[in-house]
């Protein structure tokens, strides 16, 4: 009989260590972006309600609760891109990598291309996919599907190249994308002195596990964008360590 309890107990442990973990990421991940702004509109919501129940508020009451079946469908839709990136993380967990192991990309010619361009200050977006493909962004630009050299990265953002303009998408050893146009952010991280360019690398980092790298024509710096955060400047000789640091995988 104690036996049986204390699997039981164990289960409940495990059960609630999971609940636990996923409502951590999900903080974690609502935390980064836009949709915080969302989360704290739910909650004031929430706290109407229970207001305005005690004080037997009817109409408001009835607004709530009238409101209340469409609001599950508004967030859904809203959070489309934290969603989408919270399963990323989930399925990104070491515990799955056996089931599909990360590949590393051909980082010595990304690298090499990236250290060129800041060095003659040449203003170039490369977004490094990882789990998740924003097909919507794919989609809207020119598809290229070449494997991935620095004379072909050179080339793209050379400033006559009708390409130059957006960023390119790499997929593990190809380029499968360039001229791409990606969601802006308004992260509180970057500054007035940030333009469009870290701006669109930090949308795309919000919204999905890619690495951004992003080099400015303005100061030649190299600056990295992943899950919602900045690294920036990053050192030429440290730039292939911290995209390794930044997929997790030892050189």
């Amino acid at each position: 009989m104690s036996l049986i309890l204390n699997k039981i107990n164990l289960f409940v442990v495990i059960d609630i260590l999971i609940v636990a973990f996923l409502l951590y990421r999900i903080y974690v991940l609502l935390t980064r972006t836009r949709a915080m702004q969302l989360l704290f509109a739910i909650v004031i919501i929430l706290v109407f309600d229970v207001i305005s129940r005690k004080l037997h508020l009817e109409t408001i009451s009835w607004i709530i609760k009238n409101l209340s079946a469409y609001l599950v469908f508004g967030i859904i839709v809203l959070l489309q891109p934290e969603l989408r990136r919270l399963v990323g993380e989930i399925g990104n967990m070491p515990i799955f990598n056996w089931i599909n192991p990360k590949k590393i990309q051909h980082l010595d010619k990304i690298v090499e291309a990236v250290v060129e361009l800041a060095k003659n200050q040449v203003g170039s977006l490369i977004c490094i996919l990882q789990d998740m493909k924003p097909e919507y962004i794919i989609e809207r630009s020119v598809k290229l599907d070449a494997l991935v050299s620095k004379e072909l990265l050179l080339t793209i953002f050379y400033e006559e190249n009708p390409l130059h303009d957006g960023a390119v998408i790499i997929e593990k050893d190809r380029v499968t994308a360039a001229a791409c146009f990606l969601p802006v952010s308004d992260s509180p991280l970057l500054k007035t002195t940030h333009g469009a360019r870290h701006r669109a690398a930090m949308g795309m980092a919000e919204e999905t596990d890619a690495i951004v790298i992003v080099t400015s024509e303005e100061t030649g710096e190299i600056s990295i964008m992943h899950n919602g955060q900045m690294f920036s400047p990053i050192p030429k000789e440290k730039l292939k360590e911290k995209i390794l640091e930044l997929m997790n995988k030892k050189s």
